[in-house]
């Protein structure tokens, strides 16, 4: 009773010096907010969605050069905001966009953090491009299909906060992960009490990230208490492992999480499934360099 009462001290204790950290987090660019609130409006075209993002001129040559990358693989230059929408969709250039807010926000301090950014990255966009495999391959509607991609690039963001903010005890918690050969969400909650999963669940509520996105990142580890947002989470939950499989980048520990027997249940994939599943991240994932060098840089 006694350790169980001084774990939750401890939470609560760093959670309130996080609270503090948050505040020094940088706010998503107002660009950015105000695209999150238009593309819930159904009376918004792409020409209106064009006119916002176009006003902010490093944003839109960012997202046109994510649009252009080989990982969409279109046959002609896309070159205006207005074109991306038609071909991918509102919901996919709402989240490139906000996922270029969170690249520019946890931008790392040269010599100031423990976790490897570029094998970081490399793992989340790996974890990206598993999700939209399995999304097709589960038939899930084109919109959750479109917004699975950026789920997964983003899902881990509770780690950079932590990496960024607290170098000295992340570099404990990294190190603890691989000398004791446990996932690095364990090592989290024996070292600091807190895993990086309700860290992103309180990013998500300061930058009010739309209800899907948040529980992709908040929820991957616990698909099945996503409520009405089950399915997405529960793809984010096996890309993610799926990505640990093939050795695509680093989360910052060696291991190999087990799907949930609910997922594995739900998913209903094959071994011959599994393995063109496989194929198909190891394939796509040469195609996000791009994607790599605008998170990395």
């Amino acid at each position: 009773m006694a350790t169980t009462i001084e774990t939750k001290l401890k939470q609560e204790a760093l959670l309130a010096v996080i609270a503090n950290e948050l505040q020094d987090l940088p706010p998503l660019p107002a660009v950015i907010v105000r695209v999150m609130q238009t593309i819930n409006d159904p009376r918004t075209s792409a020409q209106d969605l064009n006119r916002l993002i176009s006003a902010d001129q490093a944003i839109t040559s960012k997202i046109l050069r994510l649009v252009n990358s080989s990982y969409y693989g279109f046959p002609r230059k896309v070159s205006t905001v207005t074109d991306a929408v038609v071909i991918l969709g509102f919901n996919t250039v709402r989240d490139l966009t906000t996922s270029i807010g969170a690249f520019n926000a946890f931008r790392a301090r040269r010599g100031s953090t423990a976790l490897d950014r570029e094998m970081f990255w490399a793992h989340s966009i790996a974890v990206g491009v598993a999700a939209g495999v399995i999304g097709r391959q589960k038939k899930l509607s084109s919109k959750a299909q479109e917004e699975l991609f950026v789920g997964g690039l983003m899902h881990d963001i509770g780690k950079l906060f932590l990496d960024q903010f607290f170098p000295d005890q992340y570099a404990i918690v990294l190190k603890l992960a691989l000398a004791a050969n446990i996932s690095i969400w364990e090592s989290e909650k024996k070292a600091l009490g807190v895993g990086h999963a309700l860290v992103s669940k309180r990013i998500a509520e300061k930058w009010n990230l739309p209800p899907t996105l948040t529980a992709m990142i908040a929820l991957h580890h616990q698909p099945t208490s996503a409520g009405e947002h089950v399915q997405i989470a529960a793809v984010i939950h096996a890309a993610d492992i799926v990505a640990r499989r093939l050795a695509l980048g680093n989360g910052g520990d060696r291991m190999i999480p087990t799907m949930a027997p609910e997922v594995e249940k739900w998913l209903g994939f094959g071994p011959q499934a599994w393995e063109a599943i496989d194929g198909e991240t190891k394939r796509k994932f040469q195609d996000c360099q791009e994607f790599l060098k605008m998170a990395a840089g």
